[in-house]
């Protein structure tokens, strides 16, 4: 598959260091999304409006369809966090549909018969990664984050698993997991992240204190660290 430039859905991050990718295509777009809790557990997620006239540039990012996005948006927070990592540390450009696409080969995401999607699963993906774009990725699990979040500096990062609710911190007993945040910084007790589906006011380089993301942290993430293999900066096989 060539490498090819993505559309406009990256923003520069606030130091500069990792940009960052909305899983909705675009940051304006954020703020479209509504949560809703599902019972007897779990979340709803989707945009407010699905008029096709009011969405993102969907076939900029390669989706085929307006289906198409709307469908794969709502799960593609990870494959958000890993297009961050790509964009700042190689120079490999890949539309989100087609990375999705990889990400399916490998068994990143699992669609069951009834349209069910179970992923992003950890270990296809971290093999996919590996191998393809030549990151290093350490399983993170049963581990707090004011435990786990030190690993993170200049070349390595942490995609932690969250509740979606983190977008409003103060929600009450909120779920821990089921969406993934890019943990990019850490000073002192604070940690910076990144979050896909976060309004656009706290999405690129939002910041919260240790203690309050431990309430929305599933305790579980990888740790993924850039290599310094310059081949994979482009793509193409180490030797």
């Amino acid at each position: 598959m060539s490498l090819i430039q993505m559309s406009t859905s990256t923003f520069p991050s606030h130091d500069g260091s990792l940009p960052y990718v909305s899983q909705w295509g675009s940051l304006d777009r954020n703020d479209e999304v509504v949560m809703r809790r599902a019972a007897p557990s779990g979340l709803d997620v989707f945009l407010r409006s699905a008029d096709p006239s009011q969405l993102h540039d969907w076939a900029s990012d390669g989706y085929h369809s307006c289906e198409d996005y709307l469908f794969w948006s709502r799960k593609v927070c990870g494959l958000a966090c890993l297009q961050s990592l790509l964009h700042g540390w190689t120079d490999i450009r890949l539309p989100m549909r087609a990375l999705l696409s990889l990400a399916l080969d490998w068994g990143c995401y699992v669609v069951e018969p009834q349209g069910k999607v179970q992923g992003l699963i950890y270990r296809p993906f971290m093999a996919w990664v590996g191998s393809q774009f030549g990151f290093r990725c350490r399983l993170v699990e049963h581990t707090p984050i004011q435990e786990s979040a030190r690993a993170v500096r200049p070349g390595q990062a942490l995609i932690a698993s969250v509740s979606p609710e983190i977008r409003d911190p103060e929600t009450c007993k909120p779920r821990r997991g089921g969406h993934l945040v890019l943990i990019h910084e850490v000073h002192g007790e604070t940690v910076w992240f990144h979050n896909p589906s976060g309004y656009s006011h706290n999405a690129d380089s939002a910041s919260l204190p240790m203690h309050v993301f431990e309430r929305f942290h599933a305790r579980r993430g990888i740790l993924v660290s850039a290599t310094l293999c310059g081949a994979r900066r482009t793509g193409t096989a180490c030797r």
